[in-house]
């Protein structure tokens, strides 16, 4: 059960983890070069808020892929 319990807390820590760092990206890349263009006219959002949700997604599955690692890798322990 302690196993089960930390191999979980460590996926959901990496997901989080993951989501932050790639919203934070996403929202710096995304004010740096999509700022001046008026994608807003378009879309109804703005440029840094659709590469932030665009960031948070990739971070995720990211944050996911190297939690899966490290859990392997206590596993193997």
């Amino acid at each position: 059960m302690k196993k089960t319990m930390i191999k979980a807390s460590i996926l959901i820590f990496c997901l989080i983890a993951g989501m932050t760092v790639g919203a934070y990206i996403g929202l710096v890349l995304g004010g740096t070069f999509l700022g001046g263009f008026d994608i807003h006219l378009l879309t109804g959002l703005e440029g840094y808020e659709i590469t932030t949700y665009i960031g948070a997604f990739i971070g995720g599955i990211v944050g996911i892929i190297i939690g899966t690692k490290i859990k392997l890798k206590i596993i193997n322990k």
